[in-house]
């Protein structure tokens, strides 16, 4: 069987070198062709369409199957021999913790010939970083070629809770919450698929604020949950999750003042702590939210659209034994102590809601959810939906199949998700592009890809098993 490395190529000779250098001796006893294909031009750069004019050259090579390879990652421990459906290899590297979440397809992938050919290859229409292989997964979703998968489960425990849905959906809570003192703040929710904001740089979505210099729990368009606040200096504060998909989840953060350490957990698990040098700015306002940031702001309101079915606060730092307990308990609830859990007497808040009375049991506008530790304390909910949580869709999503490999990375800024955001607006662009106009519909592939593609060759040299094609696009 003949492979060949295709590989996409900018104004980066040093990293050609080395991976020439690697990828020869890698596989000096295997039928192979290496293709490079340089983009040329000033225009943004287009993985997508860069292997899909190397493809088109592999063929004319009679390759019986192809790795699309980024020319960062050198190979250690990596099976290259054929596959009878498309795997993806880049699975694990020697010295770089590169975040390898369940539906990434990029770096190094793996395709016999026709199998690319039957899903039209990659879409032309992706410029500068990201999002290209998210589309090409999608494709072969849609075309019904092999991938694993994954169900997000929803919990067996027959709950209920509220489902709020955009800037006039919230619920207005009285604030005792003390954030300068020991505290814990959890929430249980499930985030809608993400709407990109055309006008945004990214889009969050907060479940939880203390307005003001906001203190929030939330979820934003990097498909990361994430809490944030600020101390007295105006310094922001903020943990992260991995790359996550919006499913039920729950967030618990914890503040010990002594130690002046915030801990983030998901799912009973810890997933960062932040040390804060300074005291936590409290905003002393009268009201938190849940569904919104502020109602200050009317351009940054941060709507979350999505299912709620608690929150609650604590006057203390639970221990992550008490955490975990409650989270491998779910449906116990939090107002009395049960094996590991043994802080009910510290709970000062606590909304379940699927406690909620409404003024008019045909509309939705406005009700009440009680606090079920003091009822006088009750919430007051605007154009909120009661829901049950069997009534939440499950999601089906596709996940690629994958072959253990190891690869050394070549040092370099990282293109995409970086301190934050987004390195280049063009990733913007491409996440509101495959968002809006591809996930919730569906792919492009019988009018893009290599059926259209069009470029034009500048240069092409070849010598022995190596080729080098130069193109503007």
């Amino acid at each position: 069987m003949k492979l060949g490395i295709i590989v996409p190529y900018r104004k980066r000779p040093g990293h050609l070198r080395k991976f020439r250098e690697s990828i020869e001796s890698y596989l000096k006893d295997q039928d192979y062709e290496l293709i490079v294909v340089e983009q040329n031009d000033d225009l943004p750069f287009n993985r997508g369409k860069l292997l899909n004019i190397g493809f088109q050259q592999a063929t004319r090579k009679l390759c019986d199957y192809v790795v699309f390879h980024d020319i960062d990652m050198l190979p250690i421990d990596v099976d290259y021999s054929y596959s009878d459906v498309p795997r993806h290899l880049a699975t694990n590297f020697t010295n770089s913790n590169r975040e390898i979440f369940k539906t990434y397809f990029g770096g190094v992938t793996m395709f016999p010939i026709d199998l690319f050919k039957k899903v039209n290859g990659y879409s032309n229409e992706y410029w500068g970083w990201g999002f290209e292989d998210d589309d090409l997964l999608m494709r072969l979703t849609e075309q019904n070629v092999f991938t694993d998968f994954e169900v997000y489960d929803v919990p067996k425990e027959s709950t209920s809770g509220v489902y709020l849905h955009g800037d006039k959906s919230y619920i207005e809570c009285k604030n005792t919450i003390d954030i300068t003192n020991d505290f814990t703040l959890h929430c249980t929710f499930k985030p809608d698929e993400i709407i990109p904001d055309y006008d945004k740089d990214f889009d969050e979505y907060c479940v939880f604020s203390i307005p003001g210099w906001d203190t929030t729990i939330g979820y934003n368009s990097f498909n990361r949950y994430k809490f944030e606040c600020w101390d007295i200096g105006e310094n922001c504060h903020q943990i992260t999750s991995e790359y996550s998909y919006p499913k039920l989840t729950q967030i618990t953060i914890t503040y010990n003042k002594d130690d002046r350490l915030l801990t983030m957990y998901q799912d009973g698990q810890e997933v960062g702590n932040k040390k804060v040098v300074r005291k936590v700015l409290d905003t002393k306002k009268e009201t938190f939210y849940i569904g919104i940031a502020t109602l200050d702001r009317e351009d940054d309101i941060k709507s979350f659209r999505g299912f709620v079915s608690d929150f609650a606060y604590w006057d203390k730092t639970l221990q992550k034994n008490e955490i975990k307990e409650f989270h491998d308990t779910l449906g116990m609830g939090f107002l009395y102590d049960y094996n590991q859990y043994n802080s009910a007497q510290n709970l000062k808040i606590y909304y379940d809601f699927k406690h909620i009375t409404l003024d008019n049991q045909y509309q939705y506008d406005k009700g009440k959810v009680v606090n079920l530790v003091n009822p006088k304390n009750f919430g007051i909910t605007y154009n909120s939906i009661p829901k049950s949580q069997h009534e939440l869709e499950q999601k089906r999503i596709s996940i690629p199949a994958r072959r253990s490999s190891t690869f050394e990375m070549i040092e370099h800024t990282p293109e995409g998700y970086l301190e934050g955001g987004w390195k280049s607006e063009s990733t913007r662009l491409n996440q509101i592009r495959f968002y809006n106009e591809i996930l919730n519909s569906k792919s492009n592939l019988t009018q893009d890809g290599l059926s259209t593609l069009k470029y034009t060759k500048v240069s092409a040299t070849s010598q022995d098993n190596y080729t080098f094609i130069s193109v503007k696009l």
